[in-house]
């Protein structure tokens, strides 16, 4: 079966992404908070061997333009795959609210709108874990906040353009020296160049300035960041529902003990 995007196959992987998801939510939900870090954690571990195994694939494929110094962990979604670990584990609020708000979102518009490479391969093959790694990329900090191991809130989507903005900056100077040493044409977080996103295309015909042209991004994406506040903040309304709903456990009677 051959994955093309919005095909058969594309969907399975969706499906397959999404029932991880509902069964380690309810796997986990009911267990001490050690517990579901420890889970997410395996989780997460899933996302960088899945983020290694399409690079490896790629680079690897001399049929395929993929550049190594175009393609090191420093594009916002591989940085979010690396990322989630240390967020789970060591409890970082920097590094969980960059993972929920821009790189979930990022992650899940890849999957809506991936480069025509990165499609029209057998579904059974190494280069899928692209549609894997961005998956769990938004599957992994959803359940970070379903199981109550990080709490969204409205001011942290506000916050985390900004945390995005440290992001983008922290990794131009390297971007800087591989242009300058490497490949003239690396391009990390689409700081020089769109390379074909439909949104940045626009930014970048109207400031048609390195960097310059994506701050008007950051304004745009803060409704969708609060929209994802937003469905944290229904689903801990569904639940607490869903438990006041429920009938109370009555423990069973036990027969008095005659003397």
């Amino acid at each position: 079966m051959t994955l093309t995007l919005f095909g058969p196959a594309w969907g399975l992987v969706l499906a397959a992404l999404v029932l991880t998801g509902v069964v380690v939510h309810l796997r986990l939900r009911g267990r001490d908070l050690a517990s579901r870090r420890r889970g997410l954690a395996v989780l997460a571990g899933a996302d960088m061997v899945a983020s290694a195994a399409f690079h490896y694939a790629y680079l690897t494929d001399p049929t395929v333009h993929f550049p190594l110094w175009q393609n090191l962990p420093l594009h916002l979604c591989t940085i979010v795959s690396f990322m989630l670990l240390p967020a789970i584990l060591l409890d970082s609020k920097p590094l969980q609210v960059l993972c929920y708000f821009p790189g979930a979102l990022a992650g899940f518009l890849a999957l809506l709108s991936a480069a025509p490479m990165y499609y029209g391969h057998p579904l059974l093959s190494l280069k899928t874990f692209f549609f894997v790694a961005h998956g769990l990329n938004f599957v992994i900090p959803a359940l970070m906040a379903t199981l109550g191991v990080y709490r969204p809130t409205a001011r942290d989507a506000v916050r985390s353009v900004a945390y995005l903005l440290v992001l983008a900056l922290a990794v131009l100077p390297v971007t800087l020296l591989l242009r300058a040493v490497a490949d003239p044409h690396a391009n990390y977080m689409y700081v020089f160049d769109p390379e074909g996103a439909a949104i940045l295309e626009v930014f970048h015909r109207l400031i048609p300035v390195p960097l310059v042209y994506e701050l008007p991004l950051l304004v745009a994406i803060t409704p969708l960041l609060l929209a994802q506040w937003g469905l944290y903040r229904a689903f801990v309304r569904v639940s607490t529902w869903l438990r006041r709903a429920q009938p109370p456990v009555v423990p069973p009677l036990t027969p008095a003990l005659s003397a």
